[in-house]
């Protein structure tokens, strides 16, 4: 689910992914039932998302079934 105001780019996002209003999403791939919050950021700075998920050697951001994420 999609709300409004959100923008995903080059990704793919499985069944029951919630990404919440303003949430950016960018070259990531987001495994089922993940929760993004309103206003989120991801792949926009991979140092950040390094600390909180697991990104590739390309730079595309893994999240893992059931993550609810931090804004």
């Amino acid at each position: 689910m999609l709300h409004s105001h959100s923008l995903v780019e080059d990704s793919v996002l499985m069944d029951s992914v919630k990404v919440g209003r303003g949430a950016m999403i960018r070259r990531a791939i987001i495994d089922k039932n993940v929760v993004i919050p309103d206003g989120a950021r991801i792949g926009y700075d991979l140092d950040l998302d390094r600390t909180r998920f697991a990104v590739t050697r390309s730079g595309v951001v893994v999240i893992g079934k059931n993550e609810v994420v931090d804004r």
